[in-house]
């Protein structure tokens, strides 16, 4: 025997390819069904609790860390509106001068 002829013995087993029985294909399917996971059960969703309109509010605004945001800048401006440079020499017994950013508005109607 050649190495040609166990070629061409080769390449003859190749093209004749065996089908399957029925019954062999059955039973693969019915193993492969079996072992196929089951869908888990569908169970409603619960309603949606209401919300009072305080609440809408609230999340309308960004909820709690945009509230803690709001309540902390509140607070500094009430502070700071409290604490003018006149009040704390006030507390501190001491003379601070104030300075004025804008002493007018002039400057938002001049041109140049």
């Amino acid at each position: 025997m050649q190495d040609d002829d166990l070629d061409h013995l080769l390449a003859a087993a190749a093209k004749a390819t065996p089908a399957p029985s029925e019954a062999l294909m059955q039973r693969v399917l019915a193993d492969a069904l079996a072992l196929q996971p089951q869908p888990a059960a569908l169970h409603p969703a619960p309603a949606p609790a209401r919300t009072g309109r305080l609440t809408r509010f609230l999340q309308a605004l960004g909820g709690g860390p945009a509230l803690a945001g709001l309540g902390t800048a509140a607070v500094f401006g009430v502070v700071l509106g409290y604490l003018s440079p006149t009040t704390l020499d006030y507390l501190t017994g001491s003379t601070a001068d104030a300075a004025e950013f804008f002493p007018d508005a002039d400057f938002l109607t001049t041109e140049g």
